[in-house]
């Protein structure tokens, strides 16, 4: 919780910052900016979630209506596409391509002072990407954050643990992680049930808040290039598409408990350096989360690397 605040905080000071810098410096104050944010693992998976939302709507098209309007037009219909808009327009801003004041933006404000149309811009345009931002830090619902931090937690102190778990009842292992996960989350501030609420498709492993603006929808699959391989992680990612659907949502989650110890390649749409992978497959973006739960051997027992490599193409077809 003191992360969340902490957090908070220094968002309100970033947009305090921008509210005062003068025209000649804004654009130097918005690379500040957006550096800073794109630093901070909890806003990064914020803002990596909402990447694809409304992306038909583009900066130069809107920024264009805005000017030809003299006043803010909002061609976006979600707070995620309005906050997606806004942090890719002050990227461009902070390319300073164009100076700020020269931007069409500027025409919604009636100030003729630079500096006081540059206030009004900040507090209508940028004002609600920090106030979304705010909101869903403060909700604890940046769930690529926790993700992220949970396999820190089992990679680091867990595993032993749980594959004594899982090994002492391989038939059910699964529903060690399964557990384990929805344990953490819940701990971190999810509002997430421990029954299985029931959709159409089926019983998802993890499903919590969708009754709310920030649902999750996550499925825990073992992987150990045995019993449980390939297929299993497809099976995965179409089932969390099938409850994504079910329930009217774009984002889902597949937890990959690696077993195997190997290490997993995964395919992704995004670029190669962008944590974690995903999939954009029937209208769900499906975000892949590997896991290396095997217990450690020395480096000498270890052997030749030979990771195992799962292409797109693996998981789009549900068959293959």
């Amino acid at each position: 919780m003191r992360y969340q605040q902490d957090l908070q905080v220094a968002l309100r000071d970033r947009l305090r910052r921008l509210m005062t810098a003068t025209y000649t410096a804004y654009g130097h104050e918005a690379a500040l900016v957006c550096d800073w944010i794109s630093n901070q693992a909890g806003l990064r998976a914020i803002l990596t979630d909402i990447a694809g939302a409304e992306s038909d709507v583009t900066v130069d098209d809107w920024e264009q209506a805005c000017g030809q309007a003299q006043n803010l037009v909002w061609r976006t219909t979600t707070e995620a596409g309005r906050a997606r808009l806004i942090w890719e327009w002050l990227k461009s801003v902070a390319e300073q391509d164009v100076p700020i004041h020269n931007r069409p933006i500027t025409m919604i404000s009636s100030e003729r002072n630079l500096n006081a149309i540059l206030r009004e811009v900040t507090e209508s345009v940028v004002m609600p990407l920090f106030d979304y931002l705010g909101e869903r830090i403060g909700s604890e619902s940046s769930v690529l954050y926790h993700l992220e931090r949970y396999v820190r937690r089992v990679e680091w102190f867990d595993r032993d643990d749980l594959h004594e778990r899982y090994t002492a009842n391989t038939r059910q292992g699964e529903k060690v992680y399964d557990d384990h996960l929805r344990r953490f989350l819940f701990d971190q501030g999810l509002d997430m049930p421990f029954s299985q609420p029931k959709s159409a498709s089926g019983l998802s492993d993890v499903i919590g808040e969708l009754d709310t603006d920030d649902p999750l929808v996550c499925e825990v699959k073992v992987f150990d290039a045995d019993g449980h391989d390939k297929r299993g992680i497809t099976s995965g990612v179409h089932q969390v598409i099938h409850y994504a659907q079910d329930y009217g949502k774009s984002t889902a989650y597949l937890v990959v408990v690696n077993l195997s110890g190997r290490a997993l390649e995964l395919p992704t749409d995004g670029t190669g350096k962008q944590w974690p992978p995903f999939v954009d497959i029937a209208g769900v973006r499906v975000h892949l989360i590997a896991v290396r739960a095997l217990p450690t051997v020395s480096a000498s027992k270890m052997g030749k690397a030979r990771p195992v490599a799962i292409t797109r193409e693996d998981l789009a077809d549900p068959d293959a």
